[in-house]
């Protein structure tokens, strides 16, 4: 019989921890609303970048009725777009890899990986006391 993991107080807090800095990062999502008039989802992300995504565009909801799609937000960690009255969720990353290609969504994670925690600063630094990343060997 396969071991289970303990989950405790101290591994919810990490998860936490871990989730608010997803949710601070430059490319989530921190709001979604409906553009009647343009029949699209309006989402905007932490860097300040907006995109109008047409409904008919998005397999998840292009049949689902239009009433059911206004109560729509972001999702708490600024991944996801969630439909409550058409009872649909939808991870943005791979809304946008469907929509753009996988260039484009992995530029965008990219982007995100970028965060400069004081983790990353600290680790970078003691990298650079060490002379830096180590060469690749070369090709022979």
């Amino acid at each position: 019989m396969a071991k289970i993991a303990r989950y405790g107080e101290r591994e919810d807090r990490a998860a936490e921890r871990r989730g608010l800095e997803r949710a601070q990062q430059p490319t989530a999502l921190i709001d979604a609303r409906l553009d009647e008039a343009e029949r699209a989802v309006r989402l905007r992300f932490r860097n300040g970048i907006e995109l109008a995504v047409p409904v008919s565009a998005i397999a998840e909801i292009a049949h689902a009725p239009f009433a059911k799609l206004h109560n729509v937000v972001a999702s708490p960690l600024g991944d996801g777009l969630i439909f409550d009255d058409a009872d649909v969720a939808i991870y943005v990353p791979g809304l946008l890899r469907d929509l753009f290609g996988e260039a484009f969504a992995g530029a965008l994670g990219k982007r995100g990986g970028r965060s400069c925690t004081a983790a990353k600063v600290a680790a970078a630094r003691k990298n650079g006391r060490k002379g830096g990343r180590p060469r690749k060997p070369a090709a022979v």
